[in-house]
């Protein structure tokens, strides 16, 4: 088998990963908006803007790979609809049944202990471990310069850290810095 052919069937499987993806984010969102003491923010925005982001490597592109994708990204986008109509649901009968609660936004968070932290962000680190080693690739770079534990610790303690300075009208994003080749969280 070519590299070409072995590169397009490692493609076609990681499309099929983020499909499964969407698929379950379904029930973790329900389980969420049932039960938000108990379960973890299933973190669907961040699965929203790696699949709009999702474009292929022009160098290995078939017909069959742009078909998936496009599919993907339909799939993505009326999932999408639905989860908001879901959470505005959710939202409507929280403020039915305590009319002074304060409304809970998509990616609201909850306390931030260090373990809540490090479980609620999981997803979220992991999908920033895999834009930092593109942008790595994009930049002819192989390899990171730390670890992923060392990113994930890393990542955790800058959140930490602005979620404490985090003015309402303010969000957390993530840019690469080309000067030290690293993902680093600033607010918005």
């Amino acid at each position: 088998m070519s590299s070409l052919d072995q590169r397009r069937k490692q493609v076609a499987a990681e499309i099929e990963l983020l499909k499964r993806q969407v698929e379950e984010m379904d029930g973790k969102i329900r389980a969420y908006l049932a039960d938000r003491q108990n379960k973890p923010h299933p973190r669907h925005l961040d699965l929203i803007e790696k699949i709009q982001a999702y474009r292929l490597d022009p160098s290995i592109t078939s017909k069959q790979l742009l078909t998936m994708v496009d599919n993907l990204q339909w799939k993505m986008y009326y999932s999408k609809r639905a989860w908001k109509q879901l959470w505005e649901n959710a939202e409507a009968q929280l403020r039915n049944e305590n009319p002074g609660a304060a409304p809970v936004s998509e990616n609201a968070p909850a306390d931030y202990d260090e373990q809540t932290v490090h479980t609620k962000a999981q997803y979220s680190v992991d999908t920033l471990w895999e834009i930092q080693k593109e942008k790595l690739r994009a930049y002819g770079y192989s390899e990171s310069k730390e670890s992923k534990s060392e990113f994930k610790k890393r990542m955790i303690q800058e959140y930490k850290k602005l979620i404490k300075n985090k003015k309402d009208n303010q969000e957390i994003v993530m840019a690469f810095d080309k000067d030290t080749m690293h993902c680093k969280l600033d607010l918005k």
